[in-house]
C-alpha cells in the first residue's frame, strides 16, 4: 500500500479493523445505514471518534424484550477446537453454555468463526475436538441427521443455496428435515403432514396462496419463514440462526424477532449470530463476542454497549502496517 501511494495511486480502503485504518489512512469516511456520517483527516481523530460515529447515538436502544431464560441448562460446549489447515485454529478453545428459553447472541467480524461454530455444533466438521452436551447428553460425535433428531436445528446464512430447494414447493421444502416424523410403515401420512405444514404457515404468518406453490414465488422474508418452519418441524431444543435477518425487509425482520421471542417463551434455546449491533443488543439476553476464533467478550444484555462489542470484536487483530514490517 505504501509503495502504491508513493507511485501516485489513490486507494479506497474499506475495513472494520480500526487500528489499521489509523496506521495506513490519510483521510477517513464513516458510513452508517447507507449514509455518509462523517469525514475527517486521520491526524485529527482517534479510535473512540471512529466508534462513536460508527454506532451513532449511544443512548438506550434496547427494546422491550424481556428475558424468558431459566436456570435449566440445555446446551454446554467445552473446549471446542477446529484445527486450521496449515496450523492454528479456526475455533480456538471455546467454552460456553445455553439455558432453556435463553436467546444468546454471537457477534463478530467476518472471519471470527461464527458460522464455523454452528457447523461444528451440527456435526459438519468431524475433525473438531472438544465436547458438546445437549440436555446433558454427549452429542459431540453426532452426524447432521443425529443432531437434528437429538434436538439441534440450523437456520443457515444462505437460505437460497443451503436452506431451500428452489424447484420444490413450500410443503416439500418445509418438511425436508422432518419427513421421518410423517412416515409410518414405509408410507407418508399425508393428512398429518398437510396439517403440520398448514399449522406452521399459520403460526409463522407466512404469506402464501397455497402450500403447493414453488418456494421461488415467495418474497425473501416469507422464504426465510419457511426455512424457520422447516427447522421447527424437527421439534428442536436448540435453534441455531446464522444471520437470520440478512436480505429481508424491515417488516420481515420484526416478524423474525417476534418468532425468536415466542420460541424462547416455549423453552427453546436460541443462538443467533449477526453483524448488526442494534439487532444483537435489542433481542439477546446475553452476548458473546468472537474474534479470530476466540471468545473475546461476554456481556449481559443490560450491560452491553455498542462500543464494547466493537472493541471486543477487534481484539487480536494486528494492523496491516505491523504485518508488513514482518
Amino acid at each position: 500500500i505504501s509503495d502504491l501511494k508513493r507511485a501516485g495511486v489513490s486507494i479506497i480502503y474499506i475495513s472494520h479493523r480500526l487500528e489499521e485504518l489509523l496506521k495506513i489512512g490519510d483521510h477517513i469516511t464513516v458510513l452508517r445505514d447507507g449514509n455518509l456520517v462523517q469525514e475527517a483527516r486521520i491526524q485529527d481523530i482517534d479510535i473512540p471518534w471512529i466508534i462513536s460515529n460508527m454506532v451513532g447515538d449511544t443512548g438506550d436502544r434496547k427494546s422491550a424484550h424481556t428475558s424468558q431464560a431459566n436456570n435449566e441448562e440445555v446446551l454446554r460446549v467445552e473446549n471446542l477446537r477446529l484445527p486450521r489447515v496449515g496450523g492454528g485454529f479456526t475455533l480456538d478453545h471455546l467454552s460456553f453454555k445455553l439455558n432453556k428459553g435463553e436467546i444468546l447472541g454471537i457477534y463478530g467480524l467476518m472471519g471470527a468463526g461464527r458460522s464455523e461454530l454452528f457447523e461444528c455444533l451440527m456435526g459438519l466438521h468431524k475433525e473438531a475436538k472438544g465436547k458438546v452436551f445437549l440436555d446433558g447428553k454427549d452429542v459431540t460425535k453426532g452426524a447432521v441427521g443425529d443432531q437434528i433428531k437429538m434436538g439441534m436445528a440450523l437456520i443457515p446464512e444462505d437460505r437460497q443455496r443451503e436452506g431451500l430447494v428452489q424447484a420444490l414447493s413450500v410443503t416439500h421444502n418445509m418438511t425436508l428435515s422432518s419427513i421421518w416424523k410423517f412416515i409410518k410403515i414405509f408410507h407418508i401420512q399425508g393428512e398429518k403432514l398437510k396439517n403440520a405444514v398448514l399449522s406452521m404457515i399459520r403460526d409463522l404468518s407466512i404469506k402464501v396462496p397455497s402450500p403447493q406453490v414453488l418456494i421461488s414465488s415467495l418474497s425473501g422474508g416469507n422464504q426465510q419463514k419457511v426455512v424457520i418452519g422447516k427447522a421447527l418441524l424437527t421439534s428442536p431444543k436448540v435453534l441455531l440462526m446464522d444471520e437470520p435477518t440478512r436480505g429481508i425487509d424491515v417488516g420481515a425482520k420484526a416478524d423474525v424477532f417476534e418468532i425468536m421471542n415466542n420460541l424462547a417463551g416455549r423453552g427453546i434455546g436460541v443462538i443467533f449470530n449477526t453483524s448488526e449491533l442494534k439487532e444483537i443488543i435489542a433481542i439477546s439476553d446475553r452476548i458473546i463476542v468472537m474474534s479470530k476464533g476466540k471468545i473475546t467478550g461476554e456481556f449481559n444484555r443490560e450491560d452491553a454497549s455498542e462500543e464494547d462489542l466493537v472493541a471486543a470484536s477487534a481484539a487480536g487483530h494486528k494492523p496491516v502496517a505491523d504485518l508488513l514490517r514482518h
